[in-house]
């Protein structure tokens, strides 16, 4: 159903506004995955707690025309990281004889956050 994913959004929303602060970075745990855990084909696991990179705050939309033609002009703006590059981050919490693949995972690195437009002209096919 709907209305979940738009609840959600419109949770995300408000702690946004409440926050009161323009789009601004931070470094957060998330819940629910730390520890984060790995497991190998012989059911030996790995366990870290892995930071990434969060991004909060609002943004200025504005939108003009809406009563007439030429239809509106809309400049839709949300905060996003400014990725750079992806960083290994090793998970060191080991069983003895893990497989060296699940020792670490690979996390979306950047140290900021900035507003970036929305790209409305792409098609959502339901």
């Amino acid at each position: 159903m709907l209305l979940l994913p738009v609840f959600t959004l419109l949770h995300i929303f408000l702690i946004s506004v409440e926050s009161g602060r323009e789009c601004e970075f931070a470094m957060r745990l998330v819940p629910g995955f730390n520890p984060l855990r790995q497991v190998d084909s012989n059911g030996k696991e790995c366990r870290g707690n892995v930071e990434l990179p969060f991004c909060k705050g609002y943004c200025k939309t504005s939108e003009s025309g809406t009563h007439g033609f030429p239809p509106r002009v809309q400049i839709s703006k949300v905060c996003t990281l400014v990725t750079t590059s992806t960083r290994k981050v090793v998970l060191d919490d080991c069983d003895e004889g893990a497989e060296e693949s699940i020792k670490f995972v690979n996390v979306p690195h950047g140290t900021e956050c900035e507003c970036s437009a929305v790209p409305l002209e792409q098609n959502h096919s339901k």
